[in-house]
């Protein structure tokens, strides 16, 4: 039986993503994964996987990992918590290089979320990949890997510019899947790994937003390929790279099928106070010269004032 539907919440600082596309049930457990995550060469894939398993009220211990299908070989590897690390590095620490791609973990472990995220993708990385999770109960994998589809970069990743108080837009251009329905557009910033906004689409093509602050504002029309978001009141530590996030569900055969497009922005922020500088340079530029005037005037006016004093005391007394 497979299933589809997006759940989205937040667990102290990190997002929890339960995509239902491809979910399989053997004895009590549960796995779900994307069916296919796009992204762009030189950017970042997050991999969806969350699991549920029986036995609530255990301590568990075990290791999460990922797989490439094709050459059936370890990408990824980390332990979950538990009294015995001798297994791997914890998953909430762990940062693993291969090929000189990154693979980092971002999922939450308290809502049994395996997702990782893929840094400096290359058209090789293009395959399809397998979530795998061993506990001391039990262990499941996916048998409907997710197939990652790069695409080749049309130039460097988006860089955008504003001063602290201001607003801007982060673009979010895609190719559309007219095939699927448009569900959500979520962001994402990237490091730390934290939610930002969601936006839900609603009848008649309108958008309301399920989670995060007022600031933010859908400018985009997402069903013409379109979700750039602009942020108002812009604040210092808005300064970051942050991941777009659309989804899109379809159903096949009474089974859901669900795909992510990812694209990726960086946003550089100023503080107010650097214009002020910047406008102060031109009289540092003029002050010296302004100081020799005042000098030389300075001189002319003793001299005056002694000359003065001197014709005082020549004058013949009375």
């Amino acid at each position: 039986m497979a299933m589809i539907s997006l759940y989205i919440w937040l667990s102290a600082d990190l997002l929890s993503v339960f995509v239902h596309g491809s979910k399989i049930y053997v004895n009590g457990w549960s796995m779900t994964v994307a069916d296919e995550v796009r992204a762009e060469e030189g950017g970042s894939a997050v991999l969806p996987c969350s699991f549920t398993h029986p036995d609530i009220n255990l301590t568990l211990t075990g290791s999460i990992l990922w797989y490439k299908r094709e050459s059936r070989s370890l990408i990824f590897n980390c332990t979950y918590p538990g009294p015995d690390h001798s297994q791997g590095e914890l998953c909430g620490n762990v940062i693993q290089r291969d090929g000189g791609n990154r693979f980092r973990f971002v999922g939450n472990l308290t809502n049994n979320d395996a997702s990782i995220m893929m840094e400096g993708l290359s058209l090789r990385d293009a395959s399809f990949y397998v979530c795998h999770v061993e506990l001391n109960i039990g262990r499941i994998k996916s048998r409907i890997p997710t197939n990652l589809e790069v695409k080749a970069a049309r130039g460097n990743v988006p860089v955008v510019r504003g001063t602290e108080g201001d607003s801007v837009t982060l673009p979010c251009i895609f190719r559309s899947w007219d095939s699927h329905t448009l569900t959500t557009v979520t962001w994402m910033r990237k490091e730390p790994y934290r939610h930002v906004i969601t936006f839900r689409a609603q009848s008649q093509g309108t958008w309301t937003t399920v989670h995060g602050g007022n600031r933010y504002e859908l400018i985009g029309n997402p069903e013409e390929g379109n979700a750039s978001t602009r942020i108002n009141q812009l604040r210092v530590r808005d300064n970051h790279t942050y991941l777009c996030l659309v989804e899109y569900k379809s159903k096949l055969n009474f089974q859901f099928y669900q795909y992510l497009i990812q694209k990726e922005v960086q946003l550089q922020v100023v503080p107010e106070t650097f214009p002020i500088v910047i406008l102060c340079i031109p009289l540092v530029v003029k002050l010296p010269p302004l100081l020799v005037m005042w000098i030389i005037l300075y001189k002319q006016k003793t001299r005056y004032g002694i000359s003065l004093a001197d014709s005082y005391l020549q004058m013949p007394k009375a």
